[in-house]
């Protein structure tokens, strides 16, 4: 019973992380969508936790949660799909880069096959996420970080291209999803799409 719940503990922390990194590196305010990512944190690694205990298909996961975050980006945040891709790519590989920095220096005499489903796993995810923290904080409070004209990169329908990202890797996770029996990711993936379809029609109601 424990394991589910360190898992889904520690793996939050990770994202929400991940999330505060990747909006401070690029001058954005994660703190005012800090909700909405937290839901989809919970949304990711429920699927993540999932996949790596039910499916040999675990290799998927880090895709799926850069996708995830680029569709927060450019439905909740309001940031172009393309620099959505490229900030949620730029934070969960620099977060990734932390992480074994820290695994190889002050983790470097534990097998890392054992931090697996291991309390050291957990502290290893916890210390990494509080350094994260703490950089994000940094990086934010003293304005240091990549500016750019996001607007450059806004594609001409760019809601509706959006839309069907979100349709498409929807329709191809369920079809992964069902071959593997697992209908809860498969409501897992629908309430994660069925937010950004949200947020994205949303905005377009409100700039029609």
């Amino acid at each position: 019973m424990w394991e589910p719940i360190r898992f889904l503990l520690f793996s939050t922390a990770e994202a929400m992380a991940a999330f505060f990194l990747m909006t401070a590196m690029f001058r954005l305010k994660g703190i005012d969508y800090a909700w909405q990512a937290l839901f989809i944190s919970l949304i990711m690694n429920l699927q993540s936790y999932m996949i790596r205990e039910e499916t040999s298909l675990s290799f998927i996961a880090p895709i799926v949660n850069i996708l995830l975050f680029t569709f927060l980006l450019a439905t909740v945040v309001k940031v172009p799909v393309l620099w959505s891709a490229i900030i949620s790519i730029a934070g969960v590989f620099l977060y990734g880069a932390i992480q074994a920095i820290l695994l190889v220096t002050t983790f470097k005499e534990v097998d890392s096959t054992q931090l697996q489903n291991s309390s050291t796993g957990a502290l290893l995810q916890a210390i990494t996420s509080a350094l994260v923290f703490i950089l994000s904080w940094f990086l934010y409070r003293f304005r240091v970080g990549f500016t750019f004209d996001f607007e450059k990169l806004r594609l001409k329908w760019e809601h509706t291209i959006v839309s069907v990202l979100i349709v498409t890797t929807l329709a191809a996770a369920a079809f992964v999803m069902y071959a593997a029996d697992l209908a809860l990711i498969i409501i897992y993936f629908v309430l994660a799409a069925g937010m950004f379809l949200y947020y994205a029609l949303k905005k377009e109601r409100e700039e029609g």
